[in-house]
């Protein structure tokens, strides 16, 4: 074989002539290629929500399992003070949450600090992952993060040595908030938080490095963000190849399928978008499931970079998102509370409110227009229910 013909070594990857390429190498080199265009930066996720994972979308009830071999997680949803009363949260969910999470652990891994200043930070988060649209998304994004620092945190595991442990934590300990937005509307608008001590802690010590620049790619579809967390928390640790099946799969991360066979349907495009802004991930579609495959982690010297451009382009082949809205709970003003006391003078319009973001946060099907206007029609049924 003449040395123009023999393969050669590049970041510890093999690299083949060109009359020898297949699709999977022009891909990968391509990927490599753009990579060099733009620099990358490196996010964190916590190992736990990498192997158990958020709500994908909006739950009915206050509580959240999701359990798989010997570990389980609960989510509980909390309330935030706005100067008046408790307002209750509804459990994070979607990717949004996801992206949150991700926010608040990148900036505890960089500062080493269980302090975090919201605004400046977040606004950094949202442009290095291309999430701009006139502001909706920053708030969508507020609000996850509202969840999140209202939330409590249950998990239980089984140690090596056999015993069962149970550890509470809940993410954020301390969190200050404005009562209004930048338009002055009522909505609880994060201003600074503190992370509790064992959250933290543990961070420290399992942190999962991820790609900025996948995590752009990938950002408006959560399964696709699970499979990557997933992808990258495990391939790197495997010393052998394993097979997972597609029920296994559903057991670990979409439990909230019905059907192994729709779970399945949507799990292949996610899976494929994965691989492009992850591509050193050895992963194999397989009969019965997935093939997995000792890989090297996405942040790493024998990993391929990922560019903007590929990320952007990923982006645009996954499913559009479903429609997301940001609850307006807040503040009343002074006339419908006086409007209130008027009609129901025996009444407690406070304790209304509380039932009426409740109600908003948990079974409405979107969030209204005029939140004052919406409250008086809550408050008639209310109201009669509570006579």
């Amino acid at each position: 074989m003449s040395d123009e013909n023999k393969p050669t070594r590049r970041n510890g990857l093999v690299i083949l002539p060109e009359d020898r390429l297949t699709a999977d190498d022009l891909r990968r080199r391509i990927a490599e290629r753009e990579a060099e265009k733009r620099p990358d930066s490196v996010e964190y996720q916590h190992s736990l929500l990498c192997a158990l994972t958020l709500p994908r979308s909006r739950q009915n009830s206050r509580e959240y399992l999701r359990q798989y071999q010997g570990r389980i997680l609960k989510l509980e949803a909390g309330d935030l003070y706005n100067g008046k009363q408790l307002i209750p949260q509804p459990l994070p969910y979607g990717p949004k949450a996801r992206l949150a999470l991700m926010h608040i652990c990148t900036e505890a891994v960089k500062t080493q600090s269980r302090f975090l200043e919201v605004e400046r930070s977040a606004r950094a988060f949202m442009d290095r992952i291309g999430l701009h649209d006139g502001g909706s998304q920053y708030r969508l994004l507020r609000q996850q993060m509202n969840a999140l620092g209202a939330c409590r945190l249950t998990l239980g595991y089984t140690k090596a040595n056999g015993k069962h442990a149970t550890i509470y934590a809940k993410p954020i300990e301390e969190f200050e908030a404005w009562c209004s937005d930048d338009n002055g509307e009522p909505a609880l608008w994060a201003s600074e938080l503190k992370l509790g001590e064992t959250f933290f802690n543990d961070l420290m010590a399992h942190a999962v490095p991820l790609s900025g620049n996948a995590i752009r790619g990938l950002s408006h579809s959560a399964l696709a963000l699970d499979y990557y967390g997933m992808f990258a928390y495990r391939l790197h640790a495997l010393d052998k190849p394993l097979k997972l099946t597609w029920e296994q799969l559903r057991e670990q991360i979409g439990q909230e399928y019905a059907n192994t066979k729709d779970f399945k349907k949507e799990t292949i495009p996610a899976v494929k978008a994965v691989l492009e802004v992850y591509p050193s991930a050895k992963v194999e579609q397989v009969t019965g499931g997935l093939m997995l495959k000792p890989s090297p982690p996405p942040i790493a010297r024998q990993s391929i970079g990922v560019s903007r451009g590929l990320a952007d382009k990923v982006k645009a082949s996954l499913p559009p998102p479903e429609p997301e809205s940001a609850a307006l709970v807040g503040r009343l003003a002074p006339r419908t509370v006086e409007t209130f006391r008027k009609r129901y003078p025996r009444m407690d319009v406070y304790a209304c409110e509380a039932d009426f973001n409740e109600w908003l946060n948990s079974q409405a099907a979107e969030q209204p227009r005029n939140y004052d206007a919406a409250f008086l029609g809550f408050a008639a049924k209310w109201n009669r229910t509570n006579k």
